[in-house]
């Protein structure tokens, strides 16, 4: 068996007090431990920032040092980009050429922001290829991102609570099609209630239910805090006609149109005043989403430090009675990525899932967002992996509504996104709150819009893959348990050959979005597949005439970093070996490992050799098999790297040859981040 040289101790993963004004209790606060605890659900939508943009240097996280990032054409890293006819990888504003002589730091806040329509969007996906973001976004900007030190205060709050690094938007296009899906769960890609919103502008004239409907129908108290004349467009309830004609004085035109009480002559500082006002009075909607004006709103053209000081005043205004904040969940999510670079693939639909397609192309997901949880029930500086969209915040009230015995439903999410989104409960442990507001970064320092510009655009000022901040953060379980393995290769006549591969999600109870690419000697792709928890499916890889001659390069990516990259040539002896990986507990420990099982049907003996790629630092394995033989191992991943591997495979009578093996395997508990 292949055990680890040194063992790990097993993650720490409980909740921990972080200071501040945190307390061991909540007075007046009844507990079940479940969902039902949250009295108040607020919703903070910010704008056009993708999680690359802001996040990718975040310790912990899905970000710059992705072992498993995708390749892109040529062999690279889906981080060094096409440039032109050179290469560019991303880059930090704020240590830039000071073109103009303009301050590296100002630039760092004040970047202006870059294509982000349906038109664009689709071309930097480039069907899942991710390899055209400068060129179609017009600018190396798309490339640039931000620090630690740019934006404490959000990396301050995703210190303290948890983030989700699998947070995508909904729709490959702007700023409307993704609230539109934030606020009501689709964007009527066949048109028959006043769509398809597809893409920017189109946010007028939509006619069917939003879920501020359902929940005004189901008896949940619910607001909106704007200021009508001062929120940049930003409250998709009034893209429906049913709020646009609201009659004065209707719940859906003083809910969801009105405006805050002028106090103070500023917008954000009227919102923040409101906020507090009803916190105070006990008149906290149990529902609220809040629309800030752009100077606040984290739109390009206006600067994290601005709406860092508005998040801020929000949290200030719903601790002005603690019992009130610590009842309350504070989703912080952002509508879209603007034009910034990310470099996860979204999932995506198979062709022809139902309200997943308009004109024959693919609505979404969108790209990463940052999206954190700050509640008692998400402190301690967790990461979730577990995909989702806007439509998840949707899920979330409607498990937490029907938890308070007011259910109210989303008809219009459609049933791949169910499927493959989660409902972000997967955030919260709600057995082990952990009470108060604990200290954040002063945020006075705000700038405004007015200095903002004009302003020379940044340049980068070195080419290569950024550091992301070294060490691991608390992770939650996650619903899936995806695999893959080359199954078979396949003969025919006239030169046909092809590579079997064969997916599964065994003993998951959410199912897993997985994408298979093509690295080298043919085109296409990527190719879609949801795999039910469960289930299994397979599908075959042309690799013989017309497509390479016999070599094949494949990669199967799915959920939390998993990535399997099968190498080799069908007219080379490999043909003859193959290696499976599938999971089950481990004789020695009894806990969940990944196994391999070898066989060999040459006539003569093999040599497989197992090389640890990352986490572990001892092997590596050999394994001589006989002619017509077969062997298996395991490996204690989950006793001895926290449920992390990251194996490949070989085998001596084959250098063209090789299988990488690459995830985390799930037992239902918490975990550490890879």
């Amino acid at each position: 068996m292949a055990l680890s040289a040194s063992a790990a101790a097993g993650a720490a993963v409980a909740s921990t007090a972080l200071g501040g004004t945190t307390r061991a209790s909540a007075a007046g606060l009844s507990t079940t431990g479940t969902i039902a605890d949250a009295r108040h659900i607020v919703i903070l939508m910010q704008e056009n920032r993708s999680f690359d943009h802001y996040f990718g240097t975040l310790k912990g996280v899905r970000g710059f040092a992705d072992r498993s990032a995708v390749q892109i054409a040529g062999g690279y890293s889906v981080f060094n980009q096409p440039n032109g006819l050179g290469r560019q990888y991303p880059w930090q504003f704020s240590a830039t050429k000071p073109a103009g002589g303009a301050d590296p730091e100002r630039l760092a806040q004040c970047n202006g922001d870059l294509s982000h329509a349906w038109s664009d969007q689709h071309k930097a996906w480039n069907g899942g290829k991710l390899d055209s973001w400068v060129s179609a976004k017009g600018n190396v900007r798309t490339l640039g991102y931000l620090t630690r030190a740019d934006i404490p205060f959000h990396y301050a709050l995703a210190d303290n609570w948890t983030v989700n690094d699998a947070y995508f938007c909904s729709v490959l296009s702007a700023t409307g099609p993704n609230r539109t899906y934030h606020w009501s769960g689709m964007i009527d890609p066949a048109g028959t209630a006043g769509g398809p919103a597809y893409d920017g502008g189109d946010e007028s004239g939509l006619r069917w239910q939003t879920y501020a409907e359902a929940l005004e129908a189901a008896g949940v108290t619910w607001k909106v805090y704007q200021n009508a004349a001062d929120n940049y467009g930003d409250n998709a309830l009034a893209y429906f006609t049913q709020f646009s004609s609201a009659p004065a004085g209707s719940p859906l035109a003083v809910k969801g149109m009105g405006s805050v009480p002028k106090k103070t002559g500023k917008t954000p500082d009227d919102i923040a005043a409101a906020i507090r006002a009803d916190v105070v009075a006990g008149t906290l909607p149990q529902v609220s989403w809040i629309v800030p004006d752009q100077a606040s709103s984290e739109h390009p053209y206006a600067t994290p430090a601005d709406g860092a000081h508005f998040v801020h005043m929000v949290m200030d205004a719903l601790h002005a009675d603690p019992d009130v904040f610590d009842s309350t969940v504070l989703l912080l999510n952002y509508d879209e990525n603007d034009g910034f670079f990310d470099h996860v693939p979204p999932p995506a639909a198979p062709a022809g899932t139902a309200g997943e397609f308009y004109n024959g192309t693919n609505i979404g997901l969108g790209f990463r967002v940052p999206l954190i949880a700050i509640s008692p029930w998400t402190r301690g500086g967790w990461v979730s992996s577990e995909v989702s969209d806007h439509t998840s915040v949707l899920r979330f009230l409607e498990r937490w509504t029907a938890a308070i015995g007011r259910p109210a439903t989303c008809p219009n999410i459609s049933a791949w996104r169910r499927k493959v989104c989660g409902d972000l409960t997967g955030m919260f442990d709600f057995a082990n709150p952990v009470y108060g507001l604990p200290a954040l970064p002063n945020t006075d320092a705000t700038i405004g819009l007015a200095a903002c510009g004009p302003l020379p655009n940044p340049a980068p000022v070195d080419n290569k893959l950024p550091q992301q901040e070294p060490g691991t953060r608390p992770a939650r379980a996650l619903p899936y348990q995806p695999n893959a393995n080359l199954d078979h290769l396949e003969f025919g006549s006239g030169g046909v050959m092809k590579v079997w591969i064969a997916m599964a999600n065994p003993g998951a109870t959410g199912a897993a979005h997985l994408a298979a690419y093509a690295n080298a000697y043919r085109s296409g792709g990527p190719w879609q597949y949801t795999v039910d928890g469960g289930g299994s499916t397979s599908d075959f890889f042309n690799c013989g005439t017309g497509f390479g001659g016999g070599p094949y390069d494949l990669s199967v990516v799915g959920p939390n970093r998993f990535l399997r990259r099968f190498k080799g040539d069908a007219t080379k002896p490999g043909k003859l070996v193959s290696v499976t990986a599938s999971y089950a507990n481990a004789p020695t420990t009894g806990r969940l490992a990944l196994w391999f099982a070898f066989a060999n049907t040459a006539t003569a003996p093999v040599t497989f050799t197992v090389t640890s790629t990352n986490y572990r630092t001892d092997g590596p394995w050999t394994y001589t098999v006989p002619a017509g033989g077969t062997a298996s191992d395991f490996f204690n991943a989950v006793a001895y790297n926290n449920g992390w591997y990251d194996f490949t495979v070989t085998v001596d009578s084959d250098p063209t040859w090789s299988q990488r093996f690459t995830g985390h395997l799930e037992t239902g508990a918490a975990s550490v981040s890879g």
